[in-house]
């Protein structure tokens, strides 16, 4: 007993040390980050920051507050991430009630034919040209129509849906509700927990697309954020040409190219870290009790 008591002490202190180095492998790159972005041009040309910001400055953050091409994107990217999430789980939510319905014919056939794309994709080559046929291409609806069916949510919500007491869906329909009230009144309460589980996945998921928005779109104006970034991150030149041409002329402070590039980063990241805590009480399932016309 005394052994496992030790053994178990031992694997505590062991778990512990484990999971601070993985903390402080996320944490120190992310405040040496917010250090850079705070710090001024002479401090990042001599590379002393580190964790803590020498002389303070908010010139990037500035020089993006004014960028209309910035602010473009973070709204382009907004937009698309609140219509892709609200689609999506809706679209998901009612087709797993749908498969889940005790009259819905071939449930089983449907089934599996919804699950062989999960597995068995047609590829990025098909899925261009298809997007291309049909004169998506350079707009929005290239970003969401593709993206709008989720066969794994899909199957999660129905496997969810077919667990609650049939006594309650069946005591509403001899109540006379129709489906789509069984649906958003009382299924949709049932499995919130899941739903804003899935809705901070697909949001995140959303917020960090950038690769459709590569190859889809060819106006800058229809960029999202991710793809501005990455314009950010890879055209350094560009940007000190420019902002030395702004200093020449008009006397501007400059900016240096980290201090850009770890502002942006921190717009990009920190809308979504601010959403956490508000959904974080939904992750905590509860037990489904009561309810239930006897």
């Amino acid at each position: 007993m005394r052994a496992h008591s030790v053994s178990r002490k031992l694997f505590q202190v062991f778990n512990a040390f484990l999971f601070l180095l993985f903390s402080i492998s996320i944490v120190v790159p992310f405040v040496n980050a917010i250090a850079i972005s705070l710090s001024s041009y002479d401090a990042l040309a001599t590379g002393s920051v580190n964790l803590w910001p020498k002389g303070f400055s908010l010139e990037a953050y500035k020089e993006l507050a004014y960028s209309k091409q910035f602010l473009r994107t973070f709204l382009n990217t907004v937009g698309l991430t609140v219509v892709n999430t609200v689609l999506t789980i809706t679209v998901s939510l009612a087709a797993g009630y749908s498969m889940a319905h005790k009259h819905l014919l071939g449930r089983s056939a449907l089934f599996i034919y919804l699950i062989i794309p999960m597995y068995f994709s047609g590829g990025l080559i098909p899925t261009y040209l298809l997007v291309n046929k049909l004169g998506l291409t350079n707009t929005y609806a290239a970003l969401v129509l593709p993206q709008i069916v989720s066969t794994f949510y899909i199957i999660v919500f129905r496997n969810q849906i077919n667990q609650l007491p049939k006594e309650l869906l069946e005591s509403a329909e001899i109540d006379g509700a129709g489906e789509t009230r069984i649906l958003f009144n009382i299924i949709l309460p049932l499995v919130l927990p899941m739903t804003m589980a899935f809705v901070v996945f697909s949001a995140v998921a959303y917020w960090n697309e950038w690769f459709n928005a590569l190859i889809y779109i060819r106006d800058r104006e229809m960029w999202t954020l991710q793809l501005q970034l990455r314009d950010i991150l890879i055209n350094t030149s560009q940007f000190i040409d420019q902002q030395t041409q702004n200093a020449l002329i008009g006397g501007a402070p400059i900016v240096h190219p980290e201090n850009m590039k770890m502002a942006a980063l921190m717009l990009t990241v920190l809308p979504i870290i601010a959403v956490y805590p508000f959904v974080q009480k939904y992750f905590i399932h509860g037990q489904l009790v009561g309810a239930v016309k006897g």
